[in-house]
């Protein structure tokens, strides 16, 4: 398992926002936030149209944006490459161990784009995911364990269900598991001395005040992670949440359709 970092360029990031300006208010706060220049964009997407005029001026704001830090860009494909190389051996051999499985023979082709887009998403077939260029080396390899653990993880799982990748976004039951779990598969020694996002950080929040039972849903999982091989972890762990699924999407933000 190998990855590289790329600077795409400003039209990779200006299409990316305004599909999530477009189609997730829930979770633009953060674009806004860190690109105070798109707030006037806000309200002006149709989600049943092209958009194609405002998808135009975000372009011209956004490779503005993009000229004042690419030399910053530049540097952080140097360094966050350089980080992972540092610990590509150790996560390799961690991650194998963790799936039971050799990591070194597959997702040779990793990509992370470094990109103006803070809210980052993942593209599983295509083996591509961004990371936004204000994190930090660390910052950025925490959130590529992050990532990684998805790719493995459903790889393993669609060795065993050789079901279709479509069913591993959101909102499906498969995508809200995958999500959960990443806080037991990178809660281990070596990955923590690493990962800066380890104490209460590796999943989404929700996941780590959500209660089943009277109990948190992490109480639930860690037994069963504990005492399962990887194999077994997935299937009683999935078996769980079809039984609690009205529960655990009660919990979740916009019902776990986000």
């Amino acid at each position: 398992m190998k990855l590289s970092y790329r600077d795409p360029g400003y039209e990779y990031s200006a299409q990316s926002i305004a599909e999530f300006i477009k189609q997730d208010e829930s979770r633009t706060t953060s674009i806004f936030h860190f690109l105070p220049e798109l707030d006037k964009f806000k309200d002006l997407f149709s989600r049943d149209a092209d958009n194609r005029d405002i998808v135009e001026e975000i372009l011209d704001t956004i490779a503005e944006l993009y000229k004042s830090n690419e030399q910053s860009i530049r540097g952080k494909v140097i360094s966050y490459q350089e980080h992972w190389d540092q610990h590509e051996k150790l996560i390799n051999d961690r991650f194998s161990s963790i799936f039971q499985y050799d990591t070194n023979g597959i997702f040779n082709n990793l990509v992370c784009n470094i990109t103006l887009n803070p809210i980052s998403p993942r593209y599983l077939q295509e083996c591509v995911f961004d990371v936004f260029y204000l994190n930090s080396d660390k910052g950025s390899l925490g959130s590529a364990l992050h990532e990684i653990t998805h790719y493995l993880w459903f790889h393993l799982w669609n060795k065993k269900h050789n079901d279709s990748y479509e069913q591993y976004e959101s909102p499906s039951l498969i995508w809200i598991l995958s999500e959960a779990v990443v806080e037991q598969v990178l809660n281990n020694d070596d990955f923590n001395k690493i990962n800066p996002y380890h104490k209460g950080e590796n999943a989404y929040s929700c996941f780590y005040n959500m209660m089943i039972d009277e109990k948190p849903l992490y109480d639930h999982l860690d037994t069963m992670y504990k005492n399962n091989s990887i194999d077994k972890f997935m299937e009683e762990s999935y078996q769980f949440m079809i039984e609690n699924e009205e529960e655990i999407r009660s919990q979740m933000p916009n019902r776990g359709s986000y």
